[in-house]
């Protein structure tokens, strides 16, 4: 537990603040809002800026071609999501099913490359979140393109702003992932060979263990808010098993912090002009947190996610104390399956198929 609330009072000051960052984030999320506020529309605002949050954080690479593959990427998944997330809502118990199963095979889909697991990552919590949404959303095909424009204005300002970060040096860019030297054909061997041991399916298994378990908890107690079980659960499971018990917790603390936040926040109805400016406000701050503080990070981004997909109004007490609760049962299963998959599974041999970690070239 000292590592836990250890690391949640650690503070990294290291880092210069980044202004671009930071203006990429206030841009992307806080134009659609203030957009649909002055259209009278504000929740239409509020859905673009989900997608612009989806992508909004992508690290700034040291050339544009580095910062387009990052961003392009990002995009696609956010796309992808949305529109999985629209296909598959409101058909009752096939809704569920259908997130478990898409939630599986991107996670198994993952482990074809590094590129791939960060996407699939992303993927399965962008999903999560849309299904929720689109559950509720009058238009589901409206949701879907608005989401898409969301992201794609979000990836434009990060592109000009990056650029312009570049050419008059503001801000750090981020350290590039080593590009792979491997082929296709390569890659996909070494994958099948990792789905022909336990490893390769253990990450899956988790997160689909979990989801389930999710869906089961939240119609066993319909009286309770706990559709945030399956986008907790999507946000703690992790694939890399390094530090994951204290790495949950942590965020989980984060979360909780959050959910209080909101409540301060979003007790009373909010005006168009103070929605525009908190959320610009918390977009701007998260990639300031995120190089500072793991849980301050999670505090700041859990109000943007319940004020985006609770369409700016005014979020109970009851929503609020049900998603705390939601939170800490999600943390808890992501344990317990990580310690279960931990005991069943063999430790790898030296002879498994993994990547290098220079190179990224299988061995």
């Amino acid at each position: 537990m000292r590592a836990v609330f250890g690391g949640a009072l650690e503070w990294d000051g290291a880092d210069a603040l980044d202004p671009s960052a930071m203006a990429v984030t206030a841009l992307g999320m806080g134009v659609p809002i203030l957009i649909g506020v002055l259209a009278a529309h504000p929740r239409i605002g509020l859905a673009a800026s989900l997608g612009a949050m989806w992508v909004g954080n992508a690290p700034r690479g040291g050339s544009l071609a580095e910062h387009w593959r990052t961003v392009r990427d990002i995009v696609l998944a956010a796309i992808g999501a949305a529109i999985a997330a629209a296909l598959i809502a409101r058909h009752g118990w096939w809704s569920d099913a259908g997130l478990v199963l898409i939630a599986g095979i991107g996670a198994l889909l993952g482990g074809f490359s590094r590129p791939a697991a960060a996407a699939s990552q992303r993927f399965v919590v962008f999903v999560t979140i849309g299904l929720g949404i689109a559950t509720q959303a009058p238009d589901r095909l409206l949701l879907t393109i608005l989401i898409a424009e969301g992201a794609i204005w979000a990836a434009l300002c990060a592109l000009a702003v990056g650029a312009a970060a570049r050419r008059w040096r503001i801000g750090q860019t981020a350290a590039a992932e080593p590009r792979s030297g491997a082929s296709f054909a390569q890659l996909y061997c070494r994958w099948r060979r990792l789905l022909a041991t336990v490893t390769g399916w253990i990450y899956s298994l988790r997160l689909m263990v979990c989801l389930g378990c999710a869906v089961v908890l939240r119609e066993a107690m319909p009286q309770h808010h706990y559709s945030w079980i399956a986008v907790a659960v999507a946000l703690l499971t992790q694939r890399q098993g390094d530090g994951l018990v204290v790495k949950v917790l942590q965020r989980a603390v984060g979360v909780a912090t959050g959910v209080m936040a909101t409540e301060a926040i979003a007790s009373r109805p909010l005006p168009g002009w103070a929605l525009v400016i908190v959320i610009a406000t918390l977009a701007a701050a998260s990639p300031w947190l995120r190089k500072r503080s793991y849980v301050a990070y999670t505090a700041a981004t859990t109000p943007l996610i319940l004020l985006l997909t609770s369409g700016g109004g005014t979020i109970a007490q009851g929503l609020l104390i049900d998603r705390l609760v939601a939170t800490w049962i999600a943390a808890g299963l992501v344990i317990v399956a990580f310690l279960a998959a931990r005991r069943l599974t063999p430790r790898p041999s030296p002879d498994s198929p993994r990547l290098d970690s220079g190179r990224g070239r299988p061995r």
